[in-house]
């Protein structure tokens, strides 16, 4: 004799049976759900992305600034030691390599006797990302220095007319003269004749006389000796002496 099954059980295990629902997931609420975790993982995961990049810049530049300080003494002009900049990049480096163990790489990647670029690179863990199979994002970072100076050739001399601020004696204010004015000394001037050459300095400074001293002094007439030629006396006549 066939036994039969439970009507009870039968009407629990049917799919159309009253309240059947128990246990069962909405294709749209796993959807959903995978929905919000990637939101939250680009919102979480990337802030700390763009932190990282952030800094990995931060760093870069730094040891960009460290080498470029290395100058070649020996050369005339702004020049990078090429060797001490590189050791200056390295030790840099190996400081921000043991202070923040996200760095997995940090170097000079260009360097020459005029600017220096240096590359670093962060790994960033992820939080969020990490459910959909992204485990770590990589950050990477650039900075580049020149070496510079103000003047490198002599015409290159900025042309700026100085302006000679001079300030009224009789009342507040000052008077700004448009061009130079060059500076006035007081000098006694100095006596002499008129046609004689121009007196000097004793002991001799580089200052000219002023322009307001001239020769003031008139020359005495020269005095000359008889002219002509002598003449000689005129004779005189005879006189008579009395007598008989």
């Amino acid at each position: 004799m066939a036994t039969h099954p439970d009507r009870g059980l039968l009407a629990f295990l049917r799919v159309d049976a009253p309240r059947n629902d128990r246990g069962a997931l909405s294709p749209a609420v796993a959807i959903l759900a995978v929905m919000i975790f990637t939101l939250a993982g680009l919102v979480i995961d990337g802030g700390r992305q763009l932190g990282a990049k952030s800094r990995a810049i931060g760093y870069a530049q730094e040891a960009a600034r460290a080498g470029v300080g290395t100058i070649d003494f020996n050369s005339a002009e702004a020049k990078i030691d090429i060797t001490k900049a590189g050791d200056a990049v390295s030790e840099f480096c190996a400081q921000v390599t043991a202070n923040d163990p996200a760095v997995t790489s940090c170097g000079t990647s260009e360097v020459d006797d005029e600017h220096l670029k240096v590359s670093v690179q962060i790994a960033n863990q992820t939080s969020f990302l990490g459910m959909i199979g992204i485990q770590t994002l990589i950050a990477n970072g650039e900075g580049e220095a020149h070496a510079e100076q103000g003047i490198k050739k002599a015409d290159e001399t900025p042309q700026i007319p100085p302006i000679v601020v001079q300030t009224s004696g009789d009342g507040p204010g000052v008077t700004v003269q448009p061009t130079a004015q060059p500076p006035t000394i007081d000098l006694p001037c100095p006596i002499w004749t008129i046609g004689s050459p121009t007196p000097t300095w004793d002991p001799p400074i580089p200052v000219p006389f002023p322009a307001s001293c001239t020769p003031s002094v008139t020359p005495n007439p020269t005095e000359t000796g008889p002219s002509g030629s002598p003449t000689s006396p005129s004779p005189t006549p005879p006189t008579s002496s009395g007598g008989g």
